[in-house]
C-alpha cells in the first residue's frame, strides 16, 4: 500500500497499529544471541542476579525502539469502560463518569507492541516476499511520509508487553484499511497457520469442498464452494470496536 493509503496521523486514545517510540525487552540466554533483524532493537544487556534463590540468574536485552501496538483496541479501553460502567450504575451522569475514570491513570496500562525493522535489514533475496506479507510472522509496511522511517516489517515474532506511560513519541497511525491487514497477519500468525484443514472441515459440515477462493482485497475473506452449491465463508472480515469514548492516549 502506498503511504497515503496506509498511514494517517495519530490523535486521541491509543490504537491497534499505532507506531510508538518506547522500550521493549526480551529474556535471552546466557550468551545473549541476538538475531541479525534484532540488531538495532536489542541495545543493552542486564542481568538479574538471583543467587539468593535456586536458579540461574536472568538476562534481559532491551532498548528503546520504534515499535507498532499488536493489541486490539477492545484491550486499550477495557477496564476504562468497566470502570466507567460502575461509575454510572453508582448513580453519576455519564460524562462525570467518563471524566472520573479518564482521570484513574491506572486503567488500561499496558499493551502489547512489536518492533519495526527496517527492509535493508532483511537479506535482499528475501525482500520481495517480506515486502508482498508471504512470511507468516512479519507484517509490512511502507517508509513513513515524514521520513522518520524507511520500508519496514512489523516482527509479530517479537511481541512486548508496556506501560502505555513508558511512550514517549507517537509517530503515526494506521488507516483503517492497514489495520485490517494487520490484524490479518495476527491472525494468520497466531491461529490461522495450518491449511491442512479440508478433512476436519469436511467432516464437520458434512459436504465435500469443491474449491476455496481468496478475497484478494485483503485476504481477510475465504469463501469455500460446496458440493450442493451453497457457500461457506471461513474468516468474515474484522470490524472495528464500538467507540469507547475515551478521549486521549494517557
Amino acid at each position: 500500500m502506498p503511504a497515503e493509503s496506509f498511514f494517517r496521523d495519530s490523535s486521541g486514545p491509543l490504537n491497534q497499529g499505532d507506531i510508538v517510540i518506547a522500550p521493549i525487552a526480551r529474556v535471552s540466554a546466557a550468551d545473549h544471541y541476538v538475531p541479525d533483524r534484532w540488531d538495532r532493537v536489542d541495545q543493552e544487556e542486564h542481568i538479574v542476579d538471583r543467587s539468593h534463590v535456586e536458579g540461574d540468574a536472568i538476562h534481559l536485552i532491551s532498548g528503546r525502539e520504534l515499535l507498532m501496538v499488536t493489541s486490539h483496541d477492545c484491550h486499550h479501553d477495557k477496564e476504562w469502560n468497566s470502570a466507567r460502567a460502575r461509575l454510572m450504575k453508582a448513580g453519576m451522569s455519564e460524562s462525570e463518569a467518563e471524566a472520573v475514570a479518564e482521570a484513574d491513570d491506572t486503567l488500561d496500562r499496558t499493551f502489547q507492541a512489536s518492533p519495526l525493522v527496517p527492509l535493508e535489514d532483511i537479506p535482499a533475496s528475501d525482500r520481495g516476499n517480506y515486502r508482498a506479507g508471504r512470511v507468516v510472522g512479519y507484517f509490512p509496511g511502507p517508509a513513513s511520509p515524514d521520513g522518520a522511517f524507511p520500508e519496514s516489517v512489523v516482527d509479530l515474532t517479537y511481541r512486548s508487553t508496556i506501560d502505555r506511560k513508558a511512550i514517549s513519541i507517537r509517530r503515526w497511525c494506521l488507516t483503517s484499511d492497514a489495520r485490517d491487514r494487520l490484524r490479518y497477519a495476527i491472525a494468520r500468525f497466531d491461529s490461522f497457520r495450518s491449511v491442512e484443514l479440508t478433512e476436519n472441515l469436511e467432516r464437520i459440515i458434512g459436504r465435500s469442498i469443491l474449491g476455496a477462493t481468496v478475497d484478494n482485497t485483503n485476504g481477510l475473506v475465504v469463501l469455500l464452494t460446496l458440493d450442493d452449491d451453497s457457500s461457506i465463508r471461513l474468516v468474515q472480515p474484522p470490524t472495528e470496536p464500538e467507540p469507547g469514548g475515551r478521549q486521549s492516549l494517557a
